[in-house]
Protein backbone atom coordinates (compact mmCIF):
# COMPACT_ATOMS: atom_id res chain seq x y z
CA UNK A 1 0.00 0.00 0.00
CA UNK A 2 1.24 3.45 -0.99
CA UNK A 3 1.83 6.12 1.58
CA UNK A 4 -0.81 8.12 0.39
CA UNK A 5 -3.51 5.62 0.37
CA UNK A 6 -2.50 4.21 3.57
CA UNK A 7 -3.03 8.05 4.98
CA UNK A 8 -6.17 8.24 3.11
CA UNK A 9 -7.51 5.15 4.87
CA UNK A 10 -6.27 6.52 8.07
CA UNK A 11 -7.99 9.88 8.06
CA UNK A 12 -11.13 8.02 6.88
CA UNK A 13 -11.06 5.53 9.42
CA UNK A 14 -10.53 9.05 11.92
CA UNK A 15 -13.37 10.40 10.51
CA UNK A 16 -15.74 7.36 10.72
CA UNK A 17 -14.89 7.29 14.26
CA UNK A 18 -15.70 11.33 15.19
CA UNK A 19 -18.97 10.78 14.10
CA UNK A 20 -19.83 7.91 16.96
CA UNK A 21 -21.36 8.76 20.19
CA UNK A 22 -19.24 8.16 23.43
CA UNK A 23 -21.79 5.17 23.98
CA UNK A 24 -21.00 3.89 20.46
CA UNK A 25 -17.18 4.17 21.27
CA UNK A 26 -17.61 2.09 24.48
CA UNK A 27 -19.74 -0.51 22.56
CA UNK A 28 -16.98 -1.47 19.62
CA UNK A 29 -14.17 -0.68 22.36
CA UNK A 30 -15.56 -3.68 24.29
CA UNK A 31 -16.36 -5.93 21.27
CA UNK A 32 -12.88 -5.13 19.99
CA UNK A 33 -11.30 -5.60 23.71
CA UNK A 34 -13.18 -9.51 23.55
CA UNK A 35 -11.62 -9.91 20.32
CA UNK A 36 -8.91 -9.07 20.47
CA UNK A 37 -7.98 -11.63 23.86
CA UNK A 38 -8.30 -8.63 26.06
CA UNK A 39 -5.51 -6.75 24.96
CA UNK A 40 -5.17 -2.81 24.67
CA UNK A 41 -3.98 -2.92 21.27
CA UNK A 42 -3.40 0.34 18.66
CA UNK A 43 -7.39 -0.04 17.48
CA UNK A 44 -8.76 0.15 21.37
CA UNK A 45 -6.05 3.07 21.81
CA UNK A 46 -7.73 4.69 18.51
CA UNK A 47 -11.01 4.41 20.40
CA UNK A 48 -10.09 5.34 23.60
CA UNK A 49 -8.13 8.80 22.60
CA UNK A 50 -11.45 9.93 20.23
CA UNK A 51 -13.71 9.20 23.58
CA UNK A 52 -11.40 11.16 25.65
CA UNK A 53 -11.78 14.06 23.57
CA UNK A 54 -15.62 14.06 23.34
CA UNK A 55 -16.03 13.42 26.64
CA UNK A 56 -13.42 16.46 27.69
CA UNK A 57 -15.10 18.56 24.79
CA UNK A 58 -18.33 18.41 27.08
CA UNK A 59 -16.73 18.83 29.98
CA UNK A 60 -17.79 21.96 32.57
CA UNK A 61 -15.43 23.06 35.16
CA UNK A 62 -18.45 23.22 37.49
CA UNK A 63 -17.18 23.86 41.41
CA UNK A 64 -18.41 20.87 42.22
CA UNK A 65 -15.73 19.47 39.85
CA UNK A 66 -13.20 21.71 40.62
CA UNK A 67 -13.34 20.10 44.21
CA UNK A 68 -13.67 16.97 43.27
CA UNK A 69 -10.06 17.38 41.23
CA UNK A 70 -8.43 19.27 43.99
CA UNK A 71 -9.59 16.41 46.95
CA UNK A 72 -8.42 13.82 43.97
CA UNK A 73 -4.85 15.98 44.06
CA UNK A 74 -4.62 15.94 47.48
CA UNK A 75 -5.31 12.46 48.29
CA UNK A 76 -2.23 11.52 45.36
CA UNK A 77 -0.04 13.98 46.81
CA UNK A 78 -0.69 12.42 50.65
CA UNK A 79 0.10 8.68 48.81
CA UNK A 80 3.16 9.94 47.73
CA UNK A 81 4.14 12.28 51.04
CA UNK A 82 3.44 8.82 52.89
CA UNK A 83 5.71 6.67 50.51
CA UNK A 84 8.30 9.12 50.56
CA UNK A 85 8.16 9.14 54.83
CA UNK A 86 8.12 4.82 54.55
CA UNK A 87 10.80 4.73 52.33
CA UNK A 88 13.28 7.08 54.15
CA UNK A 89 14.74 5.05 57.10
CA UNK A 90 14.29 2.10 55.16
CA UNK A 91 16.81 3.61 52.53
CA UNK A 92 19.16 4.76 55.57
CA UNK A 93 18.86 1.44 57.28
CA UNK A 94 19.59 -0.98 53.99
CA UNK A 95 22.19 1.95 53.43
CA UNK A 96 24.09 1.54 56.35
CA UNK A 97 24.28 -2.22 55.98
CA UNK A 98 25.56 -2.32 52.30
CA UNK A 99 28.02 0.08 53.69
CA UNK A 100 29.18 -2.13 56.85
CA UNK A 101 29.48 -5.12 54.35
CA UNK A 102 26.21 -6.97 55.42
CA UNK A 103 27.19 -10.66 55.23
CA UNK A 104 23.87 -10.62 52.45
CA UNK A 105 22.71 -7.49 51.26
CA UNK A 106 24.93 -6.28 48.68
CA UNK A 107 22.70 -4.15 46.73
CA UNK A 108 18.88 -2.80 47.08
CA UNK A 109 16.08 -1.93 44.01
CA UNK A 110 12.99 -0.06 45.95
CA UNK A 111 10.77 1.08 43.60
CA UNK A 112 6.53 2.80 44.68
CA UNK A 113 3.33 3.36 42.34
CA UNK A 114 0.00 4.56 43.14
CA UNK A 115 -2.58 2.90 40.59
CA UNK A 116 -5.96 4.65 40.64
CA UNK A 117 -8.36 2.73 40.17
CA UNK A 118 -12.89 3.36 39.56
CA UNK A 119 -14.04 0.64 41.57
CA UNK A 120 -17.44 -0.79 40.98
CA UNK A 121 -19.88 -1.91 43.45
CA UNK A 122 -20.57 -5.96 42.75
CA UNK A 123 -23.81 -7.94 43.44
CA UNK A 124 -24.30 -7.24 46.83
CA UNK A 125 -22.95 -3.62 46.78
CA UNK A 126 -19.52 -4.17 47.53
CA UNK A 127 -16.72 -2.09 45.56
CA UNK A 128 -14.47 -3.92 44.31
CA UNK A 129 -12.07 -3.82 41.14
CA UNK A 130 -13.81 -4.20 37.34
CA UNK A 131 -13.87 -7.44 35.76
CA UNK A 132 -15.35 -5.82 32.98
CA UNK A 133 -16.53 -2.70 31.09
CA UNK A 134 -15.08 0.52 29.91
CA UNK A 135 -13.49 0.97 33.88
CA UNK A 136 -11.31 -2.24 33.19
CA UNK A 137 -10.16 -1.20 29.99
CA UNK A 138 -8.95 2.07 31.21
CA UNK A 139 -7.08 0.48 34.34
CA UNK A 140 -5.48 -1.62 31.50
CA UNK A 141 -4.31 1.14 29.35
CA UNK A 142 -2.92 3.36 32.43
CA UNK A 143 -1.02 0.42 33.27
CA UNK A 144 0.58 0.08 29.51
CA UNK A 145 1.37 3.89 29.26
CA UNK A 146 1.26 5.93 32.86
CA UNK A 147 2.22 3.99 36.14
CA UNK A 148 2.68 6.99 38.22
CA UNK A 149 5.35 5.03 39.27
CA UNK A 150 8.74 6.28 41.57
CA UNK A 151 12.43 4.43 40.92
CA UNK A 152 14.14 5.60 44.25
CA UNK A 153 17.76 6.53 43.65
CA UNK A 154 19.35 4.55 46.55
CA UNK A 155 19.80 7.69 48.80
CA UNK A 156 17.95 10.09 51.22
CA UNK A 157 18.06 13.20 48.78
CA UNK A 158 16.69 11.93 45.64
CA UNK A 159 13.94 9.99 47.42
CA UNK A 160 13.00 12.96 49.19
CA UNK A 161 12.34 15.13 46.37
CA UNK A 162 10.77 12.61 43.57
CA UNK A 163 9.27 14.39 41.05
CA UNK A 164 5.30 13.52 42.66
CA UNK A 165 6.20 16.27 45.34
CA UNK A 166 8.06 19.18 43.34
CA UNK A 167 6.33 21.83 44.54
CA UNK A 168 8.43 24.06 41.71
CA UNK A 169 6.70 22.13 39.28
CA UNK A 170 2.83 23.72 39.49
CA UNK A 171 0.92 22.45 36.69
CA UNK A 172 -2.32 24.74 37.31
CA UNK A 173 -1.12 26.62 34.45
CA UNK A 174 -2.66 24.29 31.69
CA UNK A 175 -5.45 25.65 29.34
CA UNK A 176 -7.25 22.58 29.62
CA UNK A 177 -8.12 24.07 33.78
CA UNK A 178 -9.28 27.75 32.20
CA UNK A 179 -7.64 29.61 34.85
CA UNK A 180 -9.66 27.63 37.61
CA UNK A 181 -6.80 26.23 39.79
CA UNK A 182 -4.70 29.69 39.26
CA UNK A 183 -4.22 29.62 43.29
CA UNK A 184 -4.11 25.31 43.58
CA UNK A 185 -0.97 23.71 43.32
CA UNK A 186 -1.77 21.00 40.79
CA UNK A 187 1.05 18.10 41.06
CA UNK A 188 2.77 16.17 38.57
CA UNK A 189 0.07 13.41 39.15
CA UNK A 190 -2.69 14.78 38.17
CA UNK A 191 -0.78 16.27 35.06
CA UNK A 192 0.20 12.63 33.93
CA UNK A 193 -3.04 11.25 34.49
CA UNK A 194 -4.75 13.74 32.22
CA UNK A 195 -2.01 14.21 29.62
CA UNK A 196 -0.41 10.92 28.88
CA UNK A 197 -3.50 8.55 29.47
CA UNK A 198 -6.66 7.83 27.83
CA UNK A 199 -8.47 9.00 30.99
CA UNK A 200 -10.76 11.95 30.21
CA UNK A 201 -11.76 14.66 33.76
CA UNK A 202 -14.82 12.65 33.85
CA UNK A 203 -13.09 9.38 34.28
CA UNK A 204 -10.68 11.18 36.68
CA UNK A 205 -13.23 12.12 38.50
CA UNK A 206 -14.56 9.01 39.16
CA UNK A 207 -11.72 7.51 40.71
CA UNK A 208 -12.22 6.28 44.16
CA UNK A 209 -9.54 4.02 45.21
CA UNK A 210 -5.83 4.62 44.85
CA UNK A 211 -3.54 1.67 45.72
CA UNK A 212 -0.21 2.63 47.03
CA UNK A 213 2.86 0.11 46.38
CA UNK A 214 6.07 -0.12 48.05
CA UNK A 215 8.45 -2.68 46.84
CA UNK A 216 12.08 -3.78 47.94
CA UNK A 217 14.32 -5.92 46.51
CA UNK A 218 17.25 -7.10 48.58
CA UNK A 219 19.83 -8.54 46.36
CA UNK A 220 22.89 -10.68 46.84
CA UNK A 221 25.69 -11.91 44.77
CA UNK A 222 28.03 -14.59 44.73
CA UNK A 223 31.06 -15.58 41.84
CA UNK A 224 30.88 -18.84 40.77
Amino acid sequence: MSKSKFNEDFFARVREMESYTVEQLEEMILNHWKDSSESVDEVVESYLSVRKRKLNATFEWTSENVEKLLNLNQKLIDCFEKLRDEALPLIKTLRRRINEKDVFLHDVNMDARVTPYILMPDEDGKLSEPENGIELILTESLNKHCDLYVWFIFDEENAAEMIYLNKEQNWNIEPHFEGKFDNHFISQAIHDLYDHTHWSFPDMLRINHLWTELQIVHQHFENV
